[in-house]
């Protein structure tokens, strides 16, 4: 008996190793991909077992190791390690905290009054790939993601970079200044993640963590900014460090848990990432309008994408915005 628990152990061991290995070191991506094909046989089997027929590939291979094939298949699958399951997990249980243990009713823009005014996090034009203050428009996540935004920079054709997919200097917002939002001390800092693996469509994560490099800021008591996917070696702050607004405190980069080069960018209402809620907050003095050719890259909804009361601008998915100063 104890021999399949070594076996158990070992298979999916050896295989969060190896995707440690091949993800950070961003190599191995035709490997990733055939092991993500060898995982949809092992569901294959694991359908005969809830059908009663047994399984179908390994009916002669004991209950543990079965198991262990269904583990490995499973973190295939979902093409993350093992400690961005964990993290994810994390992000449930805030959910589960703020919405069900403390009974925090999510704010909207009609209940929320914000205490800082905010420009852009970034200099020049970029487009918003994600996020937005209608539901169909949101970010998917946890509950501090709510309101967050996915910014890219695009071409005219709709393109987020130009030649070869795989490699990150040919997209257009690599390595682009990113710049505090307003003024505020920096409250978590994390610069030690490589650049994740990219082929442009799906999302892979070379770090431990989901948002690789990022950078937290505390604006004003319940006004929290965090910046993610940040370049490797290119945050310039520390904790502790006082920013001003429009200063330049990162690059954008593809750590973390990334499809393609992007800035995550949100607002929460504490300093953790997993256990505060996200605040729907507008930006002030920007230029928004419908990016051009927009739907030949995202067929999505990009209806009541731009929202304006008086002074605020609330912004969403298919906009190209820019600071005006």
């Amino acid at each position: 008996m104890w021999i399949n628990w070594v076996i158990f152990i070992g298979i999916t061991a050896s295989f969060q190793i190896s995707h440690f290995i091949l993800r950070r070191y961003k190599v191995g991506m035709k490997i990733i991909r055939i092991s993500g094909y060898l995982s949809y046989l092992c569901f294959i089997d694991v359908i005969g077992v809830l059908f009663g027929l047994h399984g179908y590939m390994l009916i002669y291979i004991s209950s543990e190791i079965r198991l262990g094939f269904y583990l490995f298949a499973l973190f295939t699958f979902l093409r993350y390690p093992l400690y961005t399951f964990f993290q994810a997990l994390f992000q449930l249980a805030g959910d589960f905290y703020i919405k069900r243990l403390k009974h925090i009713r999510m704010p909207t823009k009609n209940t929320y009054t914000q205490k800082t005014e905010y420009i852009l996090p970034f200099k020049g034009k970029w487009t918003v790939r994600g996020g937005g203050m209608d539901k169909r428009l949101r970010h998917r996540g946890s509950v501090s993601q709510t309101y967050a935004y996915d910014f890219v920079i695009m071409d005219g054709y709709g393109k987020s970079c130009q030649g070869n997919s795989t490699d990150l200097h040919n997209y257009f917002c690599y390595a682009k200044d990113i710049i505090a939002t307003a003024d505020g001390i920096v409250v978590q800092v994390r610069k030690n993640a490589k650049d994740s693996l990219v082929d442009g469509v799906k999302a892979y994560c070379g770090s431990s963590d989901i948002r690789g490099n990022y950078i937290t800021i505390k604006h004003n008591d319940g006004e929290y900014s965090v910046s993610a996917h940040l370049m490797p070696g290119s945050i310039v702050v520390e904790a502790g460090d006082k920013v001003k607004q429009g200063m330049v405190i990162a690059k954008c980069g593809n750590s973390g848990n990334s499809s393609e080069p992007h800035l995550h960018f949100q607002f929460q209402s504490g300093k953790s990432f997993f256990f505060s809620a996200g605040l729907p907050l507008a930006f002030k003095g920007i230029t928004a309008q419908n990016k051009t050719n927009y739907k030949m890259a995202d067929r999505r909804s990009t209806e009541n994408n731009l929202q304006i009361a008086g002074d605020k601008v609330y912004i969403g998915r298919g906009l190209e915005v820019y600071n005006e100063i």
